[in-house]
């Protein structure tokens, strides 16, 4: 008798590369085909833009769970509206948007400056500057943060910063209605020491009930680099909720 295949899609976020999951992928099961989807082959025009590009590739490779990080995660909530109501969504540290109006002006504003600073001052210095914010404090420690580090700082710097500006949370649309329409499964996510995306969780449960949401312990935000085989974990438990 042949093994069934279960099949993923997994989606990085912004600055990463399809590299980042693979400490994820090497600790799922046997019977686990993942696709690692980069951004760039999604076009992050906007993150409607990236979510119908992403639900063509997840058809495609006929995926049962999506699996969306960061940016990422929120490109995967999104593309959830083009996608089969029953394939669990599994979100790790994601916001799912900004609803109030000063708020997004003022972020929309904020990721026009790093675009132009990505622009100006080049992509190493941007990524420098990037993961010295305190959410980071987790990854900087880490033994493998000095290859992640000349990884982002090789990438297309032209990209980022329309990636950044297009898919700012100012100029998206907010997805918390989503949530509690989620696939039994479905996960959210969050390191219990990335302090800015612990009230998402926060309110994801409080507002979707029947949602898994899942704290990992001494994790901060890169949450498939800091603890990919916690990450593998709930993605197999998305596999097996699924009908």
């Amino acid at each position: 008798m042949t093994a069934a295949v279960h099949r993923v899609t997994l989606v990085h976020g912004f600055l990463g590369s399809p590299g980042d999951w693979d400490g994820v992928v090497r600790a799922l099961g046997p019977g686990v085909v993942a696709d690692p989807a980069p951004l760039r082959e999604l076009g992050c025009e906007s993150v409607e833009h990236a979510a119908r590009a992403l639900a063509a590739r997840v058809t495609a490779f006929g995926s049962g769970v999506l699996v969306g990080y960061s940016l990422g995660g929120r490109i995967a909530l999104a593309a959830m509206a083009h996608l089969p109501p029953a394939m669990p969504l599994v979100l790790l540290s994601t916001g799912p948007g900004v609803e109030d109006a000063a708020q997004r002006a003022a972020r929309a504003a904020e990721d026009d400056a790093r675009a132009a600073a990505i622009r100006r001052d080049g992509l190493a210095a941007f990524v420098d500057a990037w993961y010295g914010m305190p959410m980071f404090a987790a990854l900087r420690a880490s033994p493998v943060f000095d290859r992640v580090r000349a990884r982002r700082a090789a990438g297309d710097g032209e990209f980022w910063a329309r990636c950044v500006a297009g898919c700012s949370p100012g100029r998206s649309t907010p997805r918390w209605d989503l949530l509690p329409r989620l696939a039994p499964g479905s996960a959210f996510a969050v390191g219990t020491e990335d302090d800015r995306y612990a009230s998402n969780a926060d309110r994801a449960e409080r507002t979707a009930p029947g949602l898994r949401i899942e704290r990992i312990a001494g994790a901060g935000h890169a949450l498939p680099i800091e603890a990919p085989a916690a990450c593998a974990a709930i993605v197999e438990h998305a596999l097996k909720a699924r009908p």
